[in-house]
């Protein structure tokens, strides 16, 4: 069992590399299964298809992300600077993994069929809600519904990797600064 995990990581870490070279566009079971010197049917004994695959490699990148935001919950004590450090990290990671940050968000995956991916994402949203929640025990935000504002978080650090994308960082709309606008957003559900 043990060779077939291994040939299962194989063609995830060939899969990784195709994507950071040439983007998820390029991904192609056949390709695949050349770079890891199998046949295109011994690539589907792991893998029912190319939405499979990736969605193994979306789950991974979901734990590797939950994995660091940790990292920095372990090293903060206060819930808002919590915020503001996932926030950043949640942006940073977003604009140097582009392809990958479209992976996980771009596509939509069905929940009954991927629930690894589902679960996965979820739990990066509960880390934040959690930490809205911490610091509305504190009285440090407001004390508005803790759903409502970690979907509104998270609808804005979306929306503004999406905005880098699009070019729309500009000095004179004042969104060259993804850091300054977070720190400006936390300061906005703070409590007066």
């Amino acid at each position: 069992m043990k060779g077939n995990n291994d040939t299962k990581q194989r063609l995830v870490d060939a899969t990784r590399q195709m994507i950071d070279s040439s983007g998820i566009d390029s991904v192609s079971m056949r390709e695949i299964g050349k770079k890891v010197q199998l046949s295109r049917s011994a690539v589907y004994r792991h893998f029912n298809n190319k939405e499979d695959l990736l969605a193994a490699i979306a789950v991974e990148n979901f734990r590797f992300l939950k994995k660091s935001i940790y990292g920095l919950i372990d090293e903060i004590d206060e819930p808002v600077k919590i915020l503001d450090a996932i926030l950043k990290h949640y942006y940073n990671f977003g604009i140097r993994n582009r392809e990958h940050y479209r992976l996980m968000f771009g596509y939509e995956w069905n929940k009954e069929q991927y629930p690894d991916v589902y679960n996965t994402a979820f739990e990066i949203y509960g880390i934040v809600s959690t930490c809205i929640v911490k610091a509305q025990e504190q009285n440090l935000i407001t004390s508005k519904s803790a759903k409502e504002l970690t979907a509104v978080a998270f609808s804005f650090i979306h929306g503004l990797i999406e905005l880098k994308y699009a070019g729309h960082d500009e000095t004179e709309k004042g969104l060259n600064n993804a850091d300054i606008l977070i720190d400006l957003f936390l300061d906005v559900l703070k409590v007066a």
